[in-house]
Parts: C-alpha cells; structure tokens; sequence
C-alpha cells in the first residue's frame, strides 16, 4: 500500500469514491444533525486541501484503486496557552472493502509525521459517538482530552 498526498489528477476519483461516500456515512450515523445539502455535495473537493501549506490530504492506494484519504488542518494554538500547534484530522474515510486492514492506521501514521515535520505537538480528531468503530479505534489510539455537546437553539 502507498499513502501519498492527493494531487489535482486525484480530485475526481477522490470525490467520487471516498469524500462522497464518506459524507453519506457520516450523514447515516445522525442524519438529523448531519443532514447533507446535495449542493454542497456537489461542489465539494479536494481544492481546499491542495496549494495550502497548513492543509494536506493524502490518500492510501492499493493495487491502483484508491482505499481511503485523510485529510487534516495545522493550527496554532490561542496564544493564552503555553503549548504549540496542532495538527486536527477533518477528514477520514477508508472504503468498506479495505477496513480491518490497518489503512486507516497508515494514514494516520503519514498524517503525525506531516504533523511532525510542520511542529506540531498534537495530533486531534473527533468522531460522533454513535461511530463505534472509530470510536473504538481512537480510544485505543488517543488519549481523550475533551467531550463535545450540542443542542438545537430553539425558540423561547
């Protein structure tokens, strides 16, 4: 298996096959607050990842055909802190017929060192908690710092 990082040529079996099928699954899991616009959808890619020195996407291939991506963002941390930037995964997704099979692994592996190499000192990642799987996975591979909430606003 090769992770490399997506390129311009990558973009439409990219969107096709893992950023689309990706955002459906995540939709699935609460479609109530992950309800997708198909606009959206439809304009989404991989550009905002490309040509950003403080954004990457790399993809895993195997045998030709493209098994998952993940995709992350470095930040600095607010300057009322003492420590310093991190990386945050915003994007992850491995296709089903390649799950199990330490894809997901590797790609976070390349995305610590891309981390690594820009002087990070943390690598995040957040999954909805009806997610058992990456739930699962980032239990065993993180150490949980923070819980998220959310509520609907609603009218008074």
């Amino acid at each position: 298996m090769e992770i490399r990082e997506a390129t311009p040529d990558d973009a439409q079996t990219v969107n096709e096959e893992l950023l689309e099928p990706g955002f459906r699954e995540t939709a699935a899991v609460d479609p109530e607050f992950s309800e997708l616009d198909e606009a959206g959808v439809a304009d989404a890619g991989i550009d905002r990842w490309l040509d950003d020195a403080d954004r990457v996407i790399f993809v895993a291939e195997r045998d030709s055909e493209l098994a998952g991506h993940i995709a992350g963002i470095r930040n600095d941390s607010p300057p009322i802190y003492a420590r310093g930037p991190y990386t945050h995964v915003d994007g992850l997704y491995v296709k089903p017929d390649y799950r199990r099979e330490g894809v997901a692994s590797a790609l976070f592996e390349r995305i610590e060192a891309w981390a690594r190499e820009r002087d990070c000192e943390y690598l995040g990642v957040s999954a909805h908690v009806d997610n058992e799987a990456a739930v699962a996975m980032y239990d065993d591979a993180f150490e949980r710092k923070y819980l998220s909430y959310r509520r609907p606003v609603g009218d008074e």
